[in-house]
């Protein structure tokens, strides 16, 4: 059942008081028709609207937050898990060829402002929502908690994608002062403030009827990964290793039941983002999503659906290296399908060119598609250039992404479509990746064998043997492995990447060895692993000088 509290970020009003920037760089949105700050925290009714527009900005997928193309899904595309789709629109290019510059591409500044929306959201509320009287101790220290959440979370991407921010935890009208750049182990300090604070005060479960509002097991598991990112590995473990046993979470059996919306909120899901059509919201294609007749849906599908009549604009395509280390290594003698279980949700491919069944026994696209029609329709134009994908029993190979592409809609990938395409959720943080963040903590408290156990449970999931590796480099190996099949096009690898090789040549020389050249990696420099703190922030404060590698 959808949650109640999407109801009211679908009729959100957002007040002046609610919403401001990190500093005059930014314009503060507001609607005028709205309540004032003096009249608005008066009431929990007020208080309650107030949290949903903290949890409002996350959903916007198509400019900011957690932005498909323009913002952070498509910078992710400098990692080695997806090939960006030739062609596409030169603003958002510069990032992935490493040509960008402080002033150039949209998609930087989007990604600041956006999550500095976020942050300020949720100040507002953690200031003045303690000032309203009559609310319930109880109640508002669980929507305290949510609110903590989302301002570490919001930090934590400011961190991973800018590494240095400005942390400001009172509302700008309470502290109107510019602040400098902190660094980015401070930003993680702050990072693991909200969350420790987060899971004091969440709860571990809710009613069914409110699915969608964040839960003690998030915070876990934000607190583990956030103390992994600052090499906190015995914390780590120990955090995660909570989260694993403490909140009931558990693997799904299919794969595939995480990128569909007959399974939300399944037993995997550890933080989930909500989506559904609402009447009398807004659910036009464009336009502004952070309003009073905000839509809820997401354009996911549009985005990384191959094109066809049915598909997308096929923005992203799996890499090479994707599908090299995808088929590596065969299901066992016996298996009911030859490669691991997670390609075939992953990606559409011909199963019949490389032994399996036949055309007549090809999963249909969106209930009606062939992979031929789509292949001969990306040929035209998509798939030109495409990736140089690995020959299969001398026939060449042919894959398309599937994840995301909403392949079970049978109305299709399009936003034009208005249907259930735009509804699925998004999982953000899986049960999956928490155990593989917990083995990458076991690893690094040299506790080999925990890691392997952690590993063997996604590997069995995926139809593959466990194995019993007790040597730390291979377990290594194995582990940022079974990451990059676990969460291709997950928006999860270019950060990852970015940690395990911690100099500048050490990362050209892995990303020379998995990138297509097309994409321009030789010009890749130290300052390419986090993008500039964009120019208008750099403008606009007075406190803020740009970082030494941007200079």
């Amino acid at each position: 059942m959808k949650n109640c509290i999407k109801k009211y970020i679908a009729a959100l009003a957002l007040s002046p008081m609610l919403l401001s920037s990190c500093s005059d760089s930014f314009l503060t949105e507001y609607n005028p028709n709205n309540e004032v700050g003096e009249t608005f925290w008066t009431s929990k009714d007020n208080v309650i609207s107030a949290l949903a527009g903290v949890y409002n900005p996350i959903r916007d997928h198509m400019y900011g937050y957690y932005g498909v193309y323009s913002g952070i899904w498509n910078n992710s595309m400098r990692a080695d898990d997806l090939y960006p789709t030739r062609g596409e629109e030169s603003w958002g290019w510069g990032v992935l060829n490493f040509t960008n510059t402080t002033e150039s591409g949209s998609g930087t500044s989007n990604i600041w402002s956006s999550l500095y929306k976020g942050v300020q959201l949720a100040n507002n509320f953690i200031y003045f929502s303690q000032t309203v009287p009559d609310i319930d101790k109880d109640d508002l220290d669980e929507m305290l908690g949510e609110a903590y959440f989302i301002r570490g979370f919001h930090y934590f991407l400011l961190h991973i994608n800018f590494r240095d921010a400005i942390i400001r935890t009172l509302p700008q009208e309470v502290d109107p002062a510019d602040r400098p750049l902190s660094s980015g182990a401070d930003v993680l300090k702050q990072c693991e403030e909200d969350f420790r604070m987060a899971k004091s005060l969440l709860p571990k479960a809710r009613p069914s009827s409110q699915n969608g509002r964040i839960l003690q097991g998030a915070a876990s598991a934000m607190l583990g990964k956030t103390l992994l990112w600052q090499g906190k590995y015995g914390e780590a473990k120990a955090e995660l290793g909570t989260t694993i046993t403490d909140y009931g979470y558990d693997l799904m059996d299919d794969y595939s039941q995480n990128f569909d919306n007959s399974h939300e909120f399944n037993a995997e899901s550890v933080y989930e983002i909500n989506y559904e059509k609402i009447d009398g919201a807004n659910n036009d294609t464009w336009g502004d999503q952070t309003g009073p007749n905000a839509g809820m849906w997401n354009c996911i599908a549009n985005f990384f659906a191959p094109e066809c009549d049915k598909g997308g604009w096929y923005k992203m395509q799996p890499s090479a290296q994707l599908i090299k280390e995808f088929i590596a290594e065969e299901r066992p003698d016996g298996a009911n399908s030859r490669f691991d279980k997670r390609l075939y949700t992953t990606c559409f491919f011909p199963l019949y060119d490389y032994g399996e069944g036949t055309v007549e026994d090809e999963e249909l696209a969106w209930g009606s598609i062939t992979f031929e029609t789509m292949w001969e329709k990306g040929l035209s134009k998509k798939l030109n250039p495409k990736p140089d994908f690995p020959q299969i029993d001398g026939k060449e190979g042919r894959f398309l992404l599937k994840k995301w592409s909403a392949w079970w809609c049978t109305a299709g990938a399009s936003f034009y479509a208005g249907n259930e395409a735009r509804d699925f959720n998004l999982r953000v943080m899986r049960f999956a990746e928490v155990l593989l963040l917990h083995a990458e903590a076991c690893l690094g408290d040299n506790d080999v064998t925990g890691a392997m156990a952690d590993i063997n449970r996604v590997r069995v999931r995926a139809g593959l043997s466990e194995l019993a590796l007790t040597d730390k480099i291979e377990a290594t190996k194995e582990l940022r492995h079974q990451k990059l099949l676990e969460f291709a096009g997950e928006n999860i690898r270019w950060y990852d990447l970015i940690r395990w090789y911690d100099t500048e040549s050490a990362l050209k020389d892995y990303l020379i060895r998995t990138k297509d050249s097309g994409q321009n990696i030789s010009a890749m420099k130290e300052k390419h692993r986090y993008l500039p703190i964009p120019q208008g922030e750099v403008d606009g404060n007075s406190e803020v000088e740009q970082k030494a590698e941007w200079k």
